[in-house]
């Protein structure tokens, strides 16, 4: 597996896709609620809201810089970036569990995995954000990652929670194929950061149930539950 520079163009419609994604699975519960009659928010959840958009926002911008050759721009907003993605984690901390699938200990491991994942490419793509190559496919794989809580709501308003660990394996495997395909039509080859990554992502859906269902991490997610009640 070579050093690849996937075409510029691939980041864009791809930072586009995820937004997309993420926006249309919470346009009913949260951009769009106004128009239902679901009861209104607390405060924490309209400050995760509102962190997790403008995290979308400047992801998308800065891949639009970027593909304007605007190297300048992108790179003063990274303190920006580094800023929302810490808000991000600290906000989604304390979002309250919504367990499919699993009793409410045993669900606890689900969105602890995806921050610490989302945590993990952030912030190795900090630290490679002078190797562009390595530094763009980390950002997307961080936003690959935490798409299971839009995936989450897409499952519930299609009433299809039966399927729902299947479900979350399969959204993020698709976006990973999205990636190693652009970069194998791009150079005839796919970049480690994709294939390494990727399968971290994907095979952390297996392992999240089977450590769930164990009784160590059942009395974890008990101590969990109870903290955050």
């Amino acid at each position: 597996m070579n050093t690849l520079v996937t075409r510029p163009r691939f980041f864009g419609p791809a930072a586009l896709a995820l937004s997309a994604f993420i926006v249309a699975a919470f346009a009913r519960t949260y951009y769009l609620r106004f128009l239902g009659d679901l009861p209104p928010l607390g405060v924490l959840l309209h400050l995760h809201g509102a962190v997790f958009t403008a995290w979308l926002v400047v992801f998308i911008v800065q891949t639009r810089l970027v593909a304007r050759r605007r190297i300048d721009m992108p790179r003063k907003l990274g303190i920006a970036s580094v800023g929302l993605a810490v808000l991000v984690v600290l906000a989604a901390v304390r979002i309250p569990l919504r367990p499919t699938g699993l009793t409410g200990a045993q669900f606890t491991i689900v969105p602890l995995t995806t921050i610490a994942l989302f945590a993990a490419f952030v912030s190795l793509g900090i630290v490679f954000r002078k190797r562009a190559a390595l530094h763009k496919r980390f950002m997307v794989l961080a936003m690959i990652a935490v798409l299971s809580p839009a995936t989450s709501r897409l499952i519930a308003l299609f009433g299809v929670r039966e399927y729902s660990m299947m479900i979350q394996l399969i959204v993020p495997a698709l976006f990973v194929a999205w990636c190693l395909f652009a970069d194998w039509r791009a150079g005839r080859g796919v970049h480690a950061v994709y294939v390494i990554g990727g399968a971290v992502i994907v095979a952390s859906w297996p392992i999240r149930q089977m450590i769930a269902k164990t009784a160590p991490w059942q009395t974890v997610g008990e101590w969990i539950v109870r903290s955050a009640s």
